[in-house]
């Protein structure tokens, strides 16, 4: 950096026997412009930031209570198990602002239920950075059986969706979210379980409205004397 000074020198001559000048007005100082200066206030909206390894430890350490919530579906599906994935949000304390079941492959509503309560009540590592953080986790609950459900493919459902497609309009009316069903048919045509997973939070509170009209539905085909699992877009 150059640094320049600029000095000024006012001499003033006083005339002998004369009267001296008159003073030269005092420079007036105005003051220099104001500038608009934004405040930025740090909301709660903010995410802030939680350490992936110390949640993934947090998820691990509920293992035996998602096993838990598996077993106590067992006597209804002894077929049950498949891929759960979790979207958390993180209060600033360490607690669970909200969680819902973004994906599934589980099909029964009742143990997504189990499960999401669970990583509701559990204590979570404080996000840092400030304000709350979202994470998310996908796990998977293995067969207990002795062998797997019957696969089927989505149109062996079509037809009888197509039949309730104005009770499922009624539940996902007024909200944008992807839903994802899977469910067990047992022999006879009759559902056995049904689980729904929702693409977002408000997504979210429309899956039991779904899942009750998969457990209605009538008019499928028969898997034989093993139950079938299928899966599906609504």
């Amino acid at each position: 950096m150059r640094s320049a000074a600029l000095t000024v020198c006012l001499c003033v001559a006083v005339a002998c026997g004369g009267q001296p000048p008159p003073k030269a007005p005092e420079a007036t100082h105005a003051d220099p412009p104001q500038r608009e200066v934004k405040l930025v206030l740090k909301t709660s909206s903010e995410l802030g930031t939680v350490d992936p390894d110390a949640v993934k430890k947090a998820f691990t350490a509920l293992d035996a209570a998602f096993m838990d919530c598996q077993k106590r579906a067992l006597d209804r599906v002894e077929v049950l198990a498949g891929s759960v994935k979790f979207f958390l949000r993180i209060g600033a304390d360490g607690g669970a602002k909200y969680s819902y079941v973004e994906d599934s492959e589980l099909g029964d509503r009742d143990t997504e239920k189990c499960l999401q309560d669970v990583v509701t009540a559990a204590r979570w590592p404080k996000p840092y950075g400030g304000g709350e953080a979202e994470a998310r986790y996908g796990m998977e609950l293995p067969l207990q059986a002795t062998r797997p459900p019957s696969d089927w493919s989505p149109d062996k459902v079509a037809n009888a969706l197509g039949k309730r497609g104005g009770a499922i309009d009624q539940c996902k009316a007024g909200v944008t979210a992807k839903f994802r069903a899977t469910m067990y048919v047992g022999p006879g045509g009759k559902v056995v379980a049904a689980g729904v997973a929702a693409s977002s939070q408000e997504g979210s509170a429309r899956v039991d409205c779904l899942a009750d009209v998969l457990l209605k539905m009538k008019g499928l085909p028969s898997p034989g004397s093993w139950p079938a699992k299928v899966s599906f877009w609504l």
